[in-house]
């Protein structure tokens, strides 16, 4: 047999490695990886084949982590990275890199019951077309390590590169345990993406900045979706003690800084200056959202820097315990209620408490509380809003035949 194919083949430099790479992820579900070092773990995030499950042993794993474009599993087959027995059981430790975990252009990956603090800047981070990944029951909080954080958030997604698309956070605990300097800094922050879904999270102690060094509503944010970008879906997070709960839109690079954004069915209580900002947004719907003070409960700001800057779409069925006012033309203010002054203890079970459920036996809080089109179909819990003669503003939803 002659050698010849293989001897060109070597001297152009064919791509050997690559082939036989994809020769051994074959077509089979592979067989889990099992880690408990820090460099084990690095080396497993290097390439793994579609449908790989990283399991993480129990323990303390310190250095920067990244997956590339190489990790890039299928919507059938993920790559799955998980604490091996559950969330308490790993922590990830930054070590004082700017970033604790990267997805830098990675797809199609779950990332599940991992701690994760200690970066210098940004717990996870997503860029260069990063896509179709869920980050889901992790404690992610206190990647704080380089102040002044003038540019810092928990989990951030950039727009350097292709957009980052299609990012699922959902059931994280999201927080700072100490209180940073710096004036630009949140809990969940992007720009410039595409159809991420942020989901029943418990995001808070974002707090009151010490400066302001770059725009007004970045600072001391628990979710921001800015820089245009598109598709946003903000529902069902409980936000307790952030400077300013939700803010769809932003002072960012573009505008409308958001684009169909909806929030819908948080829980935001004891915001220190702004419940949720809606700030150069489009086609925006905010609805079944309580907000308990002290500060403003919502607040609807275009962005002077772009001649265009303006607010449209809905605000609908929300129940604010909280000073409102200023409400442009172009939202539709509907069904809304404002409490102040009123005893949210005799309408719910445990309002100190963040139980908004209604009490039995307590009418419909406001005759002018609408059916929307389309229906919200869940509350904060998932449960079915059902329909009824009126419906009940807020999260959390009765059951009309009880």
């Amino acid at each position: 047999m002659s050698l010849k194919p293989l001897t060109a083949c070597l001297a152009a430099l064919c791509l050997w490695p690559f082939t036989l790479q994809a020769s051994e992820c074959g077509t089979e579900p592979p067989p889990p990886v099992h880690v408990a070092t820090a460099e084990a773990l690095g080396e497993a995030l290097t390439a793994p084949c579609p449908g790989t499950e990283i399991l993480i042993a129990p323990g303390h794993y310190r250095g920067k982590f990244r997956m590339t474009e190489a990790a890039a599993g299928t919507s059938e087959r993920p790559i799955v990275v998980a604490a091996e027995e559950g969330l308490g059981s790993v922590v990830i430790d930054g070590d004082g890199a700017a970033v604790t975990w990267k997805f830098d252009g990675a797809a199609n990956v779950v990332l599940r019951g991992l701690e994760i603090t200690g970066g210098g800047y940004h717990g996870v981070f997503f860029d260069h077309g990063a896509r179709d990944i869920t980050v889901t029951g992790n404690r992610i909080h206190d990647n704080t390590g380089k102040p002044p954080l003038d540019s810092h958030a928990e989990i951030k997604g950039s727009n350097a590169g292709p957009r980052v698309a299609r990012i699922t956070l959902r059931g994280n605990e999201i927080y700072h345990s100490a209180h940073p300097d710096g004036g630009n800094f949140q809990g969940i922050d992007c720009n410039g993406c595409d159809d991420w879904r942020v989901e029943g999270n418990y995001i808070h102690d974002i707090g009151r900045p010490t400066s302001q060094p770059h725009s007004y509503f970045d600072r001391g944010s628990c979710i921001q979706m800015k820089s245009l970008s598109r598709g946003t879906v903000i529902d069902g997070n409980l936000i307790r003690q952030c400077h300013i709960g939700i803010v769809l839109g932003g002072e960012g690079l573009e505008s409308p800084e958001n684009l169909g954004g909806t929030v819908t069915n948080n829980i935001v209580l004891d915001s220190e200056e702004i419940g949720i900002a809606v700030v150069n947004a489009r086609d925006a719907r905010i609805a079944y959202n309580p907000v308990r003070g002290p500060a403003r409960g919502i607040v609807f700001a275009e962005d002077g820097r772009f001649a265009d800057s303006a607010n449209t779409g809905e605000a609908a069925n929300n129940l604010f315990a909280a000073a409102v006012k200023d409400v442009p033309a172009d939202i539709a203010w509907r069904g809304n209620i404002v409490i102040l002054g009123l005893s949210a203890d005799a309408l719910f079970k445990a309002w100190q408490d963040g139980d908004f459920r209604i009490r039995p036996g307590v009418p419909p809080l406001s005759e002018d509380t609408v059916w929307l089109s389309p229906e919200i179909a869940h509350d904060y819990r998932g449960m079915p809003r059902r329909r009824g003669e009126t419906p009940d503003a807020g999260a959390v939803a009765r059951d009309p035949a009880k």
